[in-house]
């Protein structure tokens, strides 16, 4: 296990540091619409699985003897909160909070796509999907749960063969299609905003028994 930090590590960490972002997001859209309510859903949240990492730089944070397993780590504690935050807003507020939720993921989306136009080349599918793995948690590196089958300029198609996310929304009895759906919203609002051009399409699959998806970035 290395000891060192090494660029890939902070790349996981600042994906991390986003989706939390995100958690934000949807917290404070939802105080907007339903008042101070909403804090004690987060507050139980927080108890059950951990605070949101403080804004300090990851060379503050990590544990350098166990960097893998402290990354692994906050991905656990970030996605299970995350999930059970939505899952209590959604039983208690009901599709409204849904609404909510799928703008907030659609905004966020956006941004990012907006953002990878200055970072990154966005000019061909392969280059969108390289961009959008620069934002979209899913897991560790080394999880290989998305397998590239189609790599052509005007089209790329990955499948994902393993999900990461269900078992931590399994886990607090979060509905898993309406956070499939939130999550291809972001996607989709990503690409879309990365290049116009070009949209998402994604398709349920099976791969080996285990519940998946085929996704693609293609031209319009």
């Amino acid at each position: 296990m290395s000891a060192f930090l090494a660029p890939i590590h902070s790349w996981v960490f600042n994906k991390i540091k986003l989706y939390e972002h995100l958690e934000k997001n949807l917290i404070d859209a939802f105080e907007d619409k339903f008042g101070s309510d909403i804090k004690t859903i987060v507050k139980s949240a927080q108890e059950n699985y951990g605070l949101p990492l403080e804004d300090k730089p990851i060379e503050d944070l990590i544990d350098l003897s166990n960097i893998h397993g402290w990354l692994q780590g906050r991905i656990d504690i970030a996605e299970t909160r995350h999930a059970e935050i939505l899952a209590k807003a959604f039983k208690k507020y009901g599709q409204e909070a849904v609404d909510i939720a799928l703008k907030v993921y659609e905004e966020q989306g956006a941004y990012c796509g907006n953002e990878a136009k200055s970072h990154f080349p966005i000019g061909t599918a392969p280059e969108i999907y390289k961009a959008l793995n620069n934002y979209l948690l899913e897991g560790m590196p080394c999880d290989l749960v998305n397998i590239v089958v189609k790599n052509e300029p005007d089209r790329v198609q990955w499948n994902n063969i393993r999900c990461l996310h269900r078992g931590y929304w399994e886990s607090v009895g979060a509905d898993i299609e309406t956070l499939y759906r939130l999550r291809h919203a972001w996607i989709k609002s990503f690409i879309t905003n990365a290049n116009s051009d070009f949209t998402y399409r994604v398709t349920p699959s099976e791969f080996d028994g285990e519940p998946g998806f085929v996704n693609e970035i293609v031209k319009k």
